[in-house]
């Protein structure tokens, strides 16, 4: 938080990967010495699955967010932009904290979080947003139970993320692997020099992270190609090669027919329209159809679980997390509480139906796709913002907006999403086999540990060394983007925009065309999910290491069959590995010399 490391901006969080190293060497060890303490392979995956739940959480995109939200606007308001007055009066009390002598310390620093009137203002809302993210996470378990079994033992959908924990747990000669541990000490010598540049500039570096390249692109119209990066990220290399061909060739295909097309639009003089060609618009569009596929796909599995949950034999699969009676009954009792809770801060049924509709479906969307492809998922479509383009500001009125906008820090860009980090923990368990029921426990209880512990964390560093002092993580920025653009629609109120809507239709239909044509043509080479990705932004980081582990695995493929691929996988794992444990070190490192040290990623 501190330093700006942004470890839970990956669809694989880097720190836990390092802890389970750390574990697993320990582990040999102890085997040796103590073997009391030896953990089993199921022991040391509970505890991966704890940290990555408990990370997702604490994560930069989630409580790191809300942090940035909830007290923004008692900071920044001022007698320009009118906020006291344009909407003060719909914020719900336990919402934030508003006394200005609480705040001062927790901004400027210098203070110490330990003082009854701060303790006895932060409550309330440590108290709100504490149950409301419960009950999110509770919600996200109840969906994962009900398609648990389609889409683990039915479909059998590949989980590329899981591999590496598993197989290092798993695997016995994972650790005795040439190939392995050749790209492990390429990256990490890379690593090592890298980071001795930062602290000391005459050392030389070969970079590896984001270089852009629209720069040489000086010519008209070439010129409007927009932000087009270059990275060599050894990790996210690792990690393509576990996806897909058609998918891994579909996100860096797609990727650079959306730059093109700028410059299309240039060429033919349309650009100047605002915002065309309107890629956020065909992201919503396309996020809520896959949504829609997944749940289409999943319809007959769904109709049995609800007819078995309310029949004599509900209950008797001992595998399943919870029966599916609990399931759809949780639903139902989360349901409830949101709406409640909707209700009392004083939203609509309607925006309250609408907007979380609008979040699950996109979680669900997410969750598929993580657990079928792996890919990174770093999108901007906040049910807010689809609400508004679609019925206009004016239809939500001040009290909704205000409430909704309060909630942009769980849906900014859902990169640490938790539900997909749930639903690969099913599958892990699958796999190693442990008791689901007791991996959900183990899962329950992380979520309410780093619940405390991440609100502690978060006030105790902001009081000592500022949000806006000292601790260069604090993103004020994503309060700034709720609040800027609530402003705009109470002053500014606006109506139905025909035109972006058309733009999400055609972003379903086209995700809709490109499912059509991959089932109905086996040649064909490009995939719906590529393309969502791809409008959304959520690859604009990693699409030339796609393009580098997309011709390396055709290559190894085409020339040395399955055998090949099978050979060539730990070097690919070492890739990951080498990177996540180097940069850990570096980040430890920074942590014991309070200074900024060089991060693997952006």
């Amino acid at each position: 938080m501190k330093y700006g490391s942004q470890a839970t901006a990956l669809p694989l969080f880097i720190y836990p990967v390092f802890i389970l190293f750390c574990l697993i060497l320990c582990n040999i060890a102890l085997r040796k010495l103590w073997s009391i303490l030896f953990l089993s392979p199921g022991e040391l995956l509970t505890i991966y699955v704890m940290q990555v739940i408990s990370s997702s959480l604490a994560a930069y995109g989630m409580l790191q967010d809300l942090f940035a939200v909830i007290v923004h606007p008692y900071r920044f308001a001022s007698p320009e932009n009118e906020w006291k007055n344009l909407f003060f009066h719909h914020i719900p009390p336990n919402f934030t904290v508003s006394l200005p002598d609480v705040l001062i310390g927790y901004y400027q620093g210098g203070d110490t979080f330990y003082q009854l009137s701060h303790v006895l203002s932060w409550i309330p809302p440590f108290m709100t947003w504490s149950a409301f993210t419960l009950i999110l996470l509770l919600m996200m378990h109840f969906l994962n139970a009900l398609f648990r079994q389609q889409w683990i033992q039915y479909e059998r959908l590949a989980f590329p993320i899981i591999q590496l924990p598993v197989t290092m747990v798993q695997s016995p000669h994972f650790f005795s692997n040439r190939m392995m541990w050749l790209s492990f000490g390429i990256v990490a010598i890379l690593d090592v020099l890298n980071g001795l540049h930062v602290l000391f500039p005459a050392v030389p570096h070969l970079q590896l992270k984001l270089t852009n390249i629209s720069q040489y692109f000086t010519e008209n119209p070439w010129n409007l190609i927009g932000t087009t990066r270059v990275s060599f990220y050894p990790f996210m290399i690792g990690i393509g090669f576990f996806l897909p061909l058609d998918l891994s060739f579909s996100c860096w295909f797609f990727f650079l027919f959306r730059q093109l097309s700028r410059v299309f639009s240039g060429y033919i003089g349309i650009h100047h329209l605002p915002g065309f060609p309107y890629f956020h618009e065909q992201s919503a569009g396309a996020w809520i159809c896959l949504a829609l596929i997944a749940l289409w796909l999943t319809r007959k599995h769904l109709v049995v679980a609800f007819k078995f949950a309310w029949s004599d034999k509900n209950g008797t699969n001992i595998n399943s997390p919870m029966s599916y009676r609990t399931a759809f009954l949780g639903l139902i009792g989360c349901s409830l509480f949101l709406l409640g809770f909707g209700s009392h801060a004083g939203m609509s049924v309607t925006a309250i139906l609408l907007f979380f509709g609008i979040y699950f479906a996109i979680a669900i969307a997410i969750t598929r796709l993580r657990a079928e492809f792996g890919a990174p998922h770093g999108i901007f479509n906040h049910p807010l913002d689809m609400m508004v383009t679609t019925f206009g500001s004016k239809s939500w009125g001040g009290k909704n907006l205000t409430v909704m906008s309060f909630l942009f820090w769980f849906n900014r860009g859902y990169r640490p999403h938790p539900m997909p980090n749930q639903f690969e923990a099913l599958k892990i368990a699958d796999t190693i086999g442990i008791k689901n029921r007791r991996l959900l426990l183990a899962m329950i209880v992380a979520g309410l540990l780093s619940l405390v512990c991440a609100f502690w964390s978060n006030l105790d560093m902001m009081y000592r060394d500022g949000a806006l002092a000292k601790v260069t993580g604090f993103r004020a920025w994503v309060g700034r983007g709720a609040f800027t653009k609530l402003e705009k629609w109470l002053l500014y109120p606006v109506s139905s925009d025909w035109l972006r809507i058309s733009f999400m239709g055609i972003g379903s239909l086209l995700t809709l065309v490109l499912l059509v044509l991959r089932i109905r043509f086996v040649w064909w080479p490009l995939h719906p999910a590529g393309y969502s990705l791809a409008v959304s932004f959520a690859i604009d980081y990693f699409w030339f290491p796609f393009f580098i582990s997309w011709s390396l695995k055709s290559i190894i493929l085409k020339t040395r069959g399955i055998r090949g691929y099978q050979q060539a996988v730990p070097f690919f794992l070492g890739l990951i590995l080498g990177d996540f444990v180097v940069g850990s070190l570096w980040m430890v490192f920074g942590i014991l010399a309070q200074q900024h040290v060089y991060m693997i990623f952006i």
